[in-house]
Order: C-alpha cells, then structure tokens, then sequence
C-alpha cells in the first residue's frame, strides 16, 4: 500500500533539471508536487489547487519571485491562502534588502538551491506542520488566530493591568 503524502508542495521553478532534482527529493520525504515554470502557471496551481507551501524561486521568467509574492499576498483572489507559507529558492545572492523585504512580507526560509537536503526537509515539514495547525485553529476557533499569538498575550496583559489598577483605586476610594 503506497502511503499518503505528508502534504502537497507548489514548486514554482523555471528550470527543469532543478524541477526533478526537488522532484526526487521531496517524494522521498513523503511529499506530492506540483509545478510551475513561471509566475502565471504559479497563480493558475493556486487557483487550481491547494497546496499546503509555495517553493518559489527568486528569479522566474517575465516576473521577479519577489513580484509574484507580492502580488500573490494583495491580489484579493488569493485572500484566503495568503497565509500559506512561502520559501525562497536562490541559486544567486540576494541583496541584503531584498532579504529583509521578503522576511517582513512573509517569507519563511531562504533556501540556497543545492543546499542540505536534510536541512531542506527539517525547515519544510516545520512550515508544513505550523500552517496546518494555524488552520486547524482557525477553522475550530476563527477568533484565536485573528490576531498573531503575541498581540493576543499583550491584550490579556493590558486588560489584566488595567484590572488591577482600577481595583488598586477602588481600595483607597473605601475608607479604611
């Protein structure tokens, strides 16, 4: 009996032999793939499909990866999966601010193409396993994953202090 794969990957390359290397790769990992050579055959797999990570490359043909990211999280179409996680591929350096760009937009990892593969893998399924529980929760819960964990702790933390403080008052308001 063949297993089911852990999750289905979008892998937005333009050059085949890196295609068929990751190919390789993440089916042997237990992950299905599904390809895109350029920005259009990647906005097409996301319409068509649901993967559960984006693998783009830095550069595609007609687009740049870091303009197909950014159109990919304001374009309303893909309102509801602007939250699928995203790794970078390079094979190229990458300016410093372009770096900074993508990880301020979203962008979970930079992988340089050719790189450790178990190191691939380790970052891949820790993505893959965050957005599934990010959507576990949200479709259980909506109202916990609204805001990013850190925002909800300041809220309990505001209210909280300002619970204490108006109890502090109402203890010197009472004559003793």
């Amino acid at each position: 009996m063949v297993p089911l794969p852990k999750a289905t990957l979008l892998l937005i390359e333009p050059e085949a032999r890196v295609q068929q290397n990751l190919a390789v790769v993440l089916r042997l990992a237990g992950y299905e793939l599904l390809f895109a050579r350029d920005a259009q055959e990647g906005f097409a797999a996301l319409q068509t499909y649901n993967p559960s990570l984006i693998m783009l490359a830095y550069r595609l043909p007609e687009m740049e990866g870091m303009q197909f990211y950014e159109t990919f999280l304001m374009d309303k179409k893909f309102r509801e999966i602007k939250n699928l996680p995203t790794i970078i591929l390079t094979d190229e350096p990458i300016p410093l601010n372009e770096k900074w760009r993508f990880f301020r937009l979203g962008a979970k990892a930079l992988i340089i193409k050719g790189a450790e593969v178990e190191d691939m893998i380790r970052i891949i399924d820790r993505e893959v396993e965050a957005y599934r529980s990010t959507e576990t929760a949200s479709s259980a819960a909506p109202w916990r994953t609204a805001r990013p964990e850190y925002l909800s702790h300041l809220d309990r933390q505001i209210v909280l202090r300002a619970l204490l403080e108006n109890a502090g008052k109402k203890t010197k308001e009472r004559p003793a």
